[in-house]
């Protein structure tokens, strides 16, 4: 089964994913493997980002990071960090585009 990374479009889209009715049009949504996830977490991507963002992304759990300050200094981390994963590190940025959040379904 794979893990989903979702970033809502605007702030209707992230109301609509709290209430799990949000359609694929409102929100852009990045799927990773198990074994994506494994390689990210092995090189302490979802680490960095918890320490940054005070937030408890692991296996099994879902979690969300709604603090755009939060966001955006994960962000600077990641960009930091050569082990760091482009495709997350977009989600990360469209959040901050879009003035949402980033949502991790795992």
């Amino acid at each position: 089964m794979s893990k989903k990374i979702i970033v809502p479009k605007n702030k209707e889209a992230e109301i609509a994913l709290d209430y799990d009715v949000a359609g694929s049009d409102q929100i852009v949504e990045l799927s990773i493997t198990n074994g994506e996830f494994k390689k990210l977490w092995d090189r302490g991507i979802f680490i960095l980002i918890n320490k940054i963002s005070n937030s408890n992304i692991d296996d099994f759990e879902d979690e969300h990071i709604t603090n755009l300050d939060s966001i955006y200094n994960s962000l600077n981390e990641l960009k930091k960090n050569s082990n760091s994963s482009n495709e997350i590190n977009r989600m990360f940025e469209l959040a901050l585009s879009y003035g949402t959040s980033i949502h991790f379904y795992f």
